[in-house]
């Protein structure tokens, strides 16, 4: 008598989300865990799952496979939950914020994987009793969201960032700052080969030029945010290096010298710091742009000639209490770079 065909399954542990042998976006930053168990509670011990790296613009090309890349000793006939974006984010680089210009964001070649990863991750689960693989592909956009903004099922038409989510058009972009570029970035069908988003510059035409300075910021949906401001102010902050002994004060030669002071110090260290306010936003404006506080990769973009300087955001004030009135939004930035002087 043949013996009892062995059938893995795996469903998704919250409803809606989706587990599926063809490709589907979700969130690298948000859980996406699987259950796997034997439906016919065959006395299993172990769980594998091979991974397989396709490339996201070219799916048929497979970049590495990973056999028994996460194995998982389980107790007999009990199922086993696993995280697929914490095997995900273990292969994720997460160094793609390289950029020097904000046309460099919408390079085809390298500029779209800051928004989706760049490959696609093919999760093969199988166990040491099971006649069957079951398969899993997932395009993570890279990104997550909070409790509120949740939704289980990530499509392609999911808005990338706080703008697009406040039903801000191309239309509103091309009348707020006039002569600088601004970003729109778009999934595309998931299951075509080629999965790469589109991320698009366009120029203002109308509207005002943001004396105040202009601010470029990944957006936690995954795309690109950017914002002009009315007024700017610039500090500059130092730092002595070394400490030296020093008297009263020295002799310039050996003989017949002047006296001078020496430093007490080896060099100094000199970073900028820059406040920026935009006045009289109202409540949908407020709300949008309050998404800087939770941004990876904020950037300071001094002119229309589209040029970036990657910042630390120190502080934002947005007065969401105040919704209802609108108000000012008010950010802090610390210059990442430094520079240095020697003294001796």
């Amino acid at each position: 008598m043949a013996g009892p065909t062995t059938t893995l399954t795996v469903t998704t542990q919250i409803l809606g989300q989706v587990a599926a042998p063809t490709t589907t976006y979700c969130y690298l930053y948000e859980p996406l865990k699987i259950s796997i168990r034997e439906a016919d509670g065959l006395l299993n011990t172990k769980i594998y799952i091979e991974l397989v790296v396709r490339d996201t613009s070219d799916q048929s090309t497979i970049i590495e496979e990973i056999p028994a890349y996460g194995e998982y000793d389980i107790n007999p006939a009990e199922p086993l939950t696993v995280d697929l974006m914490k095997i995900a984010r273990q292969h994720h680089d997460a160094n793609v914020y390289k950029f020097s210009n904000i046309s460099e964001i919408a390079n085809d070649d390298w500029g779209w994987k800051a928004v989706v990863s760049e490959y696609v991750y093919e999760f093969k689960v199988t166990s040491d009793v099971s006649t069957n693989v079951v398969t899993v592909k997932k395009l993570p956009i890279i990104g997550g969201r909070d409790f509120t903004d949740f939704a289980p099922s990530v499509s392609s038409s999911q808005e990338l960032d706080e703008g697009s989510r406040a039903g801000w058009n191309l239309a509103f972009w091309y009348n707020r700052n006039k002569g600088y570029k601004f970003l729109q970035t778009a999934l595309v069908n998931p299951l075509n080969n080629d999965a790469r988003p589109s991320v698009s510059t366009f120029t203002g035409i109308k509207g005002y030029a943001p004396c105040g300075g202009y601010l470029v910021w990944k957006s936690k949906f995954g795309g690109w945010m950017q914002w002009g401001f009315d007024i700017s102010s610039e500090t500059t902050s130092r730092k002595y290096i070394g400490n030296l002994q020093v008297g009263l004060f020295e002799s310039t030669a050996d003989e017949l010298g002047s006296i001078y002071v020496p430093a007490d110090y080896t060099g100094i260290t000199t970073t900028k710091s820059r406040k920026l306010k935009s006045i009289n936003l109202d409540s949908e404006m407020l709300k949008a742009v309050s998404g800087i506080m939770e941004s990876p990769a904020v950037y300071y973009m001094d002119s229309s000639n589209g040029d970036l300087e990657l910042m630390r955001l120190a502080s934002a004030s947005v007065p969401v209490e105040n919704l209802s009135n609108g108000g000012n939004f008010t950010v802090n930035l610390r210059s990442v770079s430094s520079t240095n002087q020697k003294t001796r």
